[in-house]
């Protein structure tokens, strides 16, 4: 693309065509000046259509639109049997009078630059004209051959070719005189001077310039409507209508994050301006994300997702997703500057997630990323949730992870905070180890879970559940994440004191049921909310003096299945029962074979479970308890919904109040 300096308005529709063409097919160090005067020795001027300045010689080139069938000669032309003005005779004066002009400027010693008449015949914008030139060497020349002529050493009449060097062109221009004010008028807009050209497509422009009303200066974008530069009306009105349909937007969508600010539209006849202040920061496509912390990224996505709501509430979407149109700074500030509102909700979310996927991936928090995989398949669009999450782990402290990964033995540190002290269980899939939370210096447990996506949504749901509530007998989830260079998930949790139901040494008249009831009470609590636990055995109560505590949710169905409580049941009731019916039945179960002597149970199965509770004396335990206990254990107890599960299994209030002191 040549620079193109424009001393005046186009007369015509060919002159129009053939600036926009030689603007765009030159090459960059070319100069291009249209409309421009030359002066005489007489004081007066000569209009030139075109001048350009090029590698080995200065072209005066005249425009002439016709259309048909052209006879040039050297000294009559003749339009469809018609005669015409020879113009290549009054472009080739013109050439030399520039000539004489710039030998007379020219310093002892240096050569001025050759120049010549040029005539540049467009037919109807290309096409609809031939020329016959009765001598192949008159400078006239169709579109298909006027770039060639220009740029190629064949298309010159000089005896001899030289190129045209630097100090040469500064003659050209100063010749012409005011070259450089005409390019300032033309660069500049009300206050906004021109600066680069982004964007170039027949009548619409996009240029970075910078506003400069006097004293200071601020970068901006101006996205420009040249009206005249369309082949069809209707294609410039409908161009016209959508800018100020963008304009419209953005000033609907004032005050919203991650919206730029934008000026009012400028309209001055030849074209219309809609300018928008420069976004901070650079494109997503060049943003430098591996030197970002997890910090940095995860609040570059909440505010990417707090703007998308914003802008969503107010009833707009964002539809332009491309790389180079969503910015973000160092600062982590977010702006979307296509906002074309093309899509609808579920669309426009589908998009963004697929946009910052890349990025919510290098946070190495499954929280965040899966949700972004999720709505990037389409199969979420819940946006409060993922800004909920991106908050707590801001707002809680999230350490960047290790770039080595961490091998899981006794001293390694996990998410910076927890220290493996002692190795208590595993499975095929899973471990669980007693941990030293190193700054609070205070003992808590860690499980370790392979396969972080076969695994992801069932403990992604017992976390979210398990970080929001409270329950005096129910363990507290500290921290969840992903290990560095690994599928490997962690949970962290609080470390209870005590020891397991079935590793009770000394038992005082009471306890089992205080404790039961303590238990029945925060899983009425937990079923409520939806929470199961799945794996309700001994060595997940643990118990202390007057309290006891659920531990170890969601360890595995691997565990589960091995010597945890499905191995009570009979396997076939087990599969079918629901979550809640499985806890409830894990709980009794597994207060049975703690507190019953191994001689009466004479095993573990859902048998030897019912031969124990036979054992027990009916009045002592209470009827409707122990009838609620047996059908527990036989399956055949149908919970009743809105009513306790103290009431269902037969225990008084008095007893239900005394249990929680």
């Amino acid at each position: 693309m040549a620079r193109h300096i424009s001393f005046g308005t186009p007369v015509n529709d060919a002159e129009r065509w053939a600036f926009s063409l030689l603007s765009d097919e030159l090459p960059e160090d070319y100069l291009l000046l249209t409309n421009v005067e030359i002066p005489t020795h007489t004081g007066q001027a000569m209009e030139v259509d075109a001048l350009v300045v090029g590698e080995f010689g200065v072209y005066v080139v005249d425009v002439k639109g016709y259309i048909g069938r052209l006879n040039a000669g050297l000294h009559a032309w003749s339009l469809d049997g018609r005669h015409v003005d020879n113009s290549l005779s009054k472009a080739n004066y013109v050439a030399r009078v520039l000539a004489g002009k710039l030998k007379n400027k020219i310093p002892v010693g240096v050569y001025a630059p050759w120049c010549q008449g040029m005539v540049f015949v467009t037919g109807r914008k290309g096409e609809e004209i031939l020329v016959e030139k009765d001598t192949g060497k008159l400078s006239i020349y169709t579109p298909a051959k006027i770039i060639e002529a220009l740029t190629k050493e064949w298309g010159l009449t000089a005896p001899h070719i030289h190129p045209v060097t630097e100090t040469q062109k500064e003659m050209v221009l100063d010749t012409i005189g005011q070259v450089a004010l005409v390019e300032q008028r033309n660069n500049k807009i009300q206050d906004f001077i021109k600066l680069k050209c982004l964007f170039l497509q027949q009548g619409l422009e996009v240029w970075q310039s910078e506003y400069n009303p006097g004293g200071w200066t601020a970068p901006w974008l101006l996205k420009i409507l040249v009206t005249s530069q369309f082949e069809h009306s209707i294609d410039a009105t409908n161009h016209e209508q959508k800018l100020r349909d963008e304009f419209k937007r953005i000033q609907s969508l004032s005050g919203c994050s991650c919206v730029p600010f934008c000026a009012p539209l400028i309209q001055d006849g030849e074209q219309v301006v809609l300018p928008i202040r420069m976004p901070r920061g650079v494109p997503l496509n060049i943003f430098e994300v591996d030197k970002q912390t997890t910090y940095q990224l995860l609040e570059i996505l909440r505010r990417s997702v707090t703007g998308l709501q914003q802008i969503h509430r107010r009833g707009y979407t964002i539809g332009g997703w491309a790389d180079n149109c969503i910015f973000i700074s160092e600062d982590a500030d977010v702006e979307f500057i296509d906002i074309k509102d093309s899509l609808n909700t579920s669309e426009d979310i589908k998009a963004y997630a697929q946009a910052f996927l890349s990025l919510a991936e290098k946070t190495l928090q499954p929280r965040i990323y899966q949700w972004y995989r999720a709505a990037a398949n389409g199969s979420t669009i819940d946006l409060d949730v993922i800004r909920c999450d991106l908050s707590a782990l801001i707002d809680l402290g999230v350490c960047d992870t290790l770039p080595q990964k961490v091998e899981i033995e006794k001293g390694a540190v996990i998410d910076h905070h927890y220290r493996l002290d002692h190795f208590i269980s595993a499975t095929s899939r899973s471990q669980l180890w007693r941990a030293l939370h190193i700054q609070g210096n205070y003992p808590c447990c860690v499980s370790v879970y392979q396969d972080v996506d076969n695994q992801w949504h069932t403990l992604s749901n017992m976390y979210r559940s398990l970080a929001k509530i409270y329950h005096p007998h129910v363990e507290r989830v500290l921290a969840f994440g992903q290990l560095p260079q690994s599928d490997d998930l962690f949970i962290a949790r609080d470390w209870v004191q005590g020891v397991g139901l079935d590793e009770v040494q000394t038992i005082e008249v009471g306890q089992p049921r205080l404790w039961f009831v303590q238990l029945l009470t925060a899983l009425q609590y937990l079923h409520s909310l939806d929470i199961h636990h799945g794996a309700i055995c001994p060595k997940n109560i643990i118990c202390r003096d007057e309290k006891a505590t659920l531990v170890n949710f969601g360890i595995g169905s691997d565990i589960a299945a091995t010597h945890y409580a499905a191995q009570y049941a009979d396997p076939t009731l087990w599969s079918v029962e629901g979550d809640a019916e499985k806890d409830l039945y894990g709980l009794v179960a597994s207060f049975i074979d703690a507190m019953a002597p191994e001689s009466i149970k004479q095993g573990s199965s859902a048998d030897a479970m019912l031969r124990a509770l036979e054992q027990h004396d009916k009045q002592w335990l209470g009827e409707a308890f122990y009838d609620a206990c047996y059908k527990i254990l036989k399956f055949e107890m149908r919970i009743v919904p809105n009513v306790s599960y103290a009431k269902q299994l037969g225990l008084d209030e008095q007893e239900l109040e005394n249990s929680g002191l």
